[in-house]
């Protein structure tokens, strides 16, 4: 359910991005992508990181022992998110409001604030959304949770195709349509979650108890985790803001330091082209890592409740098998196609071929990564079904100290193409680091049957990619679309194929979940 729902999100995504591509062009989304993104990153920290990550284990644990106490737990926790974030809106403000005071008045500048303050409230509602939907998971509800992307993303499409010509006829006054489509998603999405929430008697009627019994633990969880988590988005926000300060623009390519005069590194456009990239690499991790992580996580936290080491490091060893059986194929055929899937996706009217060639190079560099985001994923939530949340943020604040140097030191030679490679690096370092620890603090054994596994999506993954590129070669490449869909086609073929002939298990679980 969960991977069918996203899916669709992702495409229509997809859609979004390429429409928004199309209709405002690079340069005009350069100023719209980082505003954009702030409530992204609050949500992915307070919603459906570390609340939720905090809040599933303990609202398990309350379920079993008295039901009527875990709804008021629920209702206490959501109350606290609310004005937790609804203060930290108001603190956005004040900030924006310093920004302009101090900052200097470009249109560009001004751009970039106003968006901020249409989008900035959006905030509250999204992560309300994420922590609801983290409730109703534990509940084995996962339609409305995994829906309410999709409302976002036929919101803003809307105001692209049809909505903006009431703001103006300049590109620039256009974008606040996309700014207010967002407010309007928030809502919408909140709505959704509403039916389901009643038919499993979750209430969200205000109540604070700050007495409530497991709401001390989920803040010792917390604390932890909105640090480790604010890390990893920290890196996002990093790759974004180095690409937006260090851009050139039409009447400024040179900044002085020291007495030096130095060429900026990138363009004004650059923030478009790394979220292009961005939004490309993650539709696998989003499909298939983030579910599978997700799907893990109440099974992984049982079995450390109930200390049934065993299980648990059998779970994890499945679920590591299945991360790398989706993500290790996913990385190469998304190298192969990069430059087709960018060209078809995102070319057109605004967005020129220098900009797809530019898109595609950093794509080059996220993709290489794919398997291991996944695996990040799975990695972090296994941590957090032992309440450990304090091991990941460490790693990940050494994490985002690295990234930030690297990024400073890739973006020269590279471009965004070294931001995006600052970040893989970082996650594969995070990965062997994190999973270190936790085999030998927990003494977990991994199944004996995953270095097989491996073994044979690797040479799966290498036939795959070999009968590809042949096919590739054959093809004219005058047409993108013909390409892409041979490739993916091929791929997904071969790559079957050599599993079934393996005799992978893998591919039989999906087959079974798929009926």
């Amino acid at each position: 359910m969960i991977s069918i729902l996203t899916l669709a999100s992702r495409i229509l995504g997809l859609l979004r991005d390429a429409i928004c591509s199309r209709v405002f062009g690079p340069v005009v989304l350069h100023y719209f992508y980082v505003p954009f993104q702030i409530p992204n990153l609050a949500r992915r920290i307070f919603g459906e990181g570390a609340l939720t990550a905090a809040l599933i284990p303990v609202y398990t644990e309350q379920l079993h022992k008295d039901s009527k106490a875990a709804k008021d737990l629920s209702r206490c926790v959501i109350t606290l998110l609310v004005i937790t974030l609804a203060a930290l809106t108001l603190l956005g403000y004040g900030v924006l409001g310093l920004l302009w005071q101090f900052s200097n008045h470009t249109a560009n500048n001004a751009l970039m604030i106003n968006l901020c303050f249409i989008m900035l409230p959006y905030v509250i509602l999204i992560c309300s959304v994420a922590a609801l939907g983290g409730l109703l998971n534990v509940h084995r509800h996962f339609f409305a949770p995994a829906a309410a992307p999709i409302v976002l993303n036929i919101c803003i499409i809307s105001a692209a195709l049809f909505f903006r010509k009431y703001f103006g006829d300049d590109k620039y006054q256009q974008v606040f349509a996309l700014a207010w489509a967002v407010i309007l998603a928030g809502f919408l999405q909140l709505l959704i979650q509403l039916p389901a929430l009643k038919a499993h008697n979750i209430s969200i009627k205000p109540k604070l108890d700050l007495n409530q019994p497991g709401l001390k633990t989920i803040f010792k969880l917390m604390a932890p985790m909105i640090i480790g988590l604010a890390a990893v988005q920290l890196n996002t926000l990093f790759d974004n803001l180095i690409a937006l300060w260090l851009s050139a623009t039409e009447t400024n390519q040179t900044f002085t330091l020291l007495g030096y005069t130095i060429k900026y590194p990138v363009h004004e456009g650059s923030v478009a082209f790394l979220y292009n990239a961005q939004r490309c690499y993650q539709f696998p991790l989003g499909v298939f890592g983030i579910a599978i992580a997700t799907a893990v996580f109440p099974i992984l936290s049982k079995h450390a409740t109930t200390k049934d080491y065993k299980s648990f490091a059998d779970t994890l060893s499945d679920g590591i098998g299945l991360v790398f059986f989706i993500g290790l194929p996913a990385t190469a055929g998304m190298i192969i196609v990069r430059n087709q899937m960018v060209k078809l996706i995102f070319e057109g009217n605004e967005f020129l071929p220098i900009h797809t060639a530019a898109t595609a190079d950093t794509l080059l560099f996220y993709a290489m990564g794919i398997a291991i985001f996944c695996l990040q994923q799975l990695i972090v939530r296994a941590f957090y079904s032992f309440q450990d949340s304090v091991t990941p943020a460490k790693i990940a604040v050494r994490m985002v100290v690295l990234n930030f140097f690297m990024n400073l030191i890739l973006i020269w030679p590279l471009g965004t193409g070294g931001l995006a490679l600052s970040t893989s690096i970082c996650a594969a370092i995070q990965v062997v680091v994190l999973t270190r620890i936790l085999l030998k603090r927990y003494d977990l054994h991994i199944s004996t049957t995953l270095k097989l596994s491996l073994t044979k999506t690797i040479i799966a993954t290498i036939a795959m990619t070999i009968i590809c590129i042949i096919v590739l070669k054959i093809l004219p490449t005058d047409s993108s679309l013909v390409q892409l869909l041979a490739a993916v086609t091929v791929c997904l073929t071969s790559f079957i194929t050599a599993a079934k002939i393996l005799k992978m298990p893998e591919l039989k679980i999906l087959i079974h979940k798929a009926k």
